[in-house]
């Protein structure tokens, strides 16, 4: 989660400005029973980790010095989305034709409980020295343009959407006279999960995250 706010007025301090305390906590939870993090100086905004997928926080932020925290700013709720599908892209295939060679795979259905499937991500690798590409698909399926010379090749396989990126699938391609081989081996390994949740309300809140390939 990615908080930010307008800076407190130089007007209304007493002391020197320490920082600012963000304060957050699970709707039904008393405030008292926040998790807190804070900043230094003058930054206004912070990144907070570890939040409970599909669920409601409360957020609000404190200034404060060395006698301790300021009144607390209006709060703000947000709602996380829920994850990503935790089944990979399954059945996986492809086929060569010239210099290029067309992948496809089983499309992933979200659950009742996790986000929906909006694409797929997919980190294509010539050889376990070279550098990664990472291309991104709408459909259940790519063509990726390959050297003349192409004997094979390491992919991964996930999909993404507004709960953040899922569990990838990896298979080892190899060129086989143009016919289509399947997966050969597959990984189900955590990934970061990330979201964009923004409000009109004196805070500003994201929910973001990455994806580590």
């Amino acid at each position: 989660m990615d908080v930010s706010w307008e800076p407190v007025e130089q007007g209304d301090m007493t002391g020197v400005l320490l920082g600012y305390e963000i304060r957050y906590w699970k709707d039904g939870d008393k405030e008292e029973a926040a998790d807190r993090v804070r900043t230094a100086g003058l930054v206004t905004s912070a990144h907070v980790t570890g939040l409970i997928p599909n669920t409601k926080y409360h957020v609000s932020v404190r200034a404060y010095n060395r006698a301790g925290t300021g009144p607390p700013s209006p709060s703000t709720n947000v709602t996380t989305t829920k994850p990503p599908p935790k089944r990979p892209p399954g059945n996986i295939s492809w086929t060569f034709s010239g210099s290029t060679v067309s992948i496809k795979w089983d499309p992933v259905v979200a659950k009742a409980d996790e986000s929906a499937v909006t694409g797929y991500k997919m980190l294509y690798r010539q050889d376990s020295h070279s550098a990664p590409t990472l291309y991104l698909a709408s459909k259940s399926r790519i063509d990726i343009p390959v050297p003349e010379d192409f004997t094979h090749a390491f992919v991964q396989i996930r999909v993404t959407g507004p709960g953040g990126d899922g569990t990838p699938a990896e298979v080892h391609i190899l060129r086989n006279s143009g016919t289509s081989m399947m997966v050969e081996d597959s990984v189900t390994r955590p990934v970061p999960h990330f979201v964009i949740i923004t409000t009109n309300s004196l805070l500003m809140v994201a929910l973001i995250s990455y994806l580590e390939l």
